[in-house]
């Protein structure tokens, strides 16, 4: 019997193994980033917290920046899922345009998303500021941009940048910074009420060229 054949079924097995160990890593990289903060996160730590060798992070992400970029990666793919949850149920475009701003404002509020923001606004330009905003808040934004693309928009890319400024308003900047905030659900759907409020004359007039 060939070797060929005999190794077929170790590589096929292999990979999940390999996808398991990466996103092992990846949460504690997450979890010693939420704990230390971006400035006292080490490759170090992430080892620990894994149980697992220096040589075995260095092989998977290369270096620091790799991990954290590797880490921020991955959970940019879980916007578009967030974003796009019940919005089958939805009838009109304000319907459709309301859900995918409460599930925006929903995702921000999440203890890990909020944790990270936090971690990116302090670290500013110095290291985390700029991965998260190519990797989250970019993503975030394209799913926008598509909306409004659909819509007709002429400037889909400055609507969804607006779209997404009022319906965080003030009311996420009170979030970030530790005020507590009683009925958070009712506000955020005051929130996204009111800024599709606002919103409406633009959408007729989007409607109007559709016509």
């Amino acid at each position: 019997m060939t070797s060929q054949p005999a190794n077929e079924p170790a590589t096929k097995k292999g990979r999940p193994l390999e996808d398991g160990l990466r996103n092992r890593l990846l949460d504690h990289t997450i979890r010693v980033l939420l704990r230390d903060g971006y400035q006292k996160f080490s490759m170090n730590a992430v080892a620990q917290s894994a149980k697992a060798s220096k040589e075995t992070l260095y092989r998977q992400f290369g270096d620091k920046a790799g991990m954290l970029h590797a880490a921020l990666t991955r959970n940019a793919t879980l916007i578009g899922p967030l974003l796009n949850e019940g919005l089958q149920a939805t009838q009109t475009m304000e319907e459709r345009l309301s859900r995918l701003a409460l599930n925006y404002l929903q995702g921000c509020q999440l203890p890990e998303a909020l944790a990270l923001q936090r971690i990116a606004y302090a670290d500013g330009e110095r290291g985390l500021g700029p991965i998260f905003a190519e990797e989250i808040t970019e993503h975030a934004i394209a799913c926008i941009v598509d909306e409004f693309r659909q819509l007709g928009s002429a400037h889909p890319r400055e609507d969804a940048e607006v779209f997404l400024g009022m319906i965080q308003g003030k009311l996420h900047e009170k979030i970030l910074l530790g005020v507590q905030i009683e009925d958070l659900r009712e506000q955020m759907e005051y929130q996204v009420t009111h800024a599709m409020r606002m919103l409406m004359p633009y959408l007729e007039t989007l409607k109007a060229r559709e016509k």
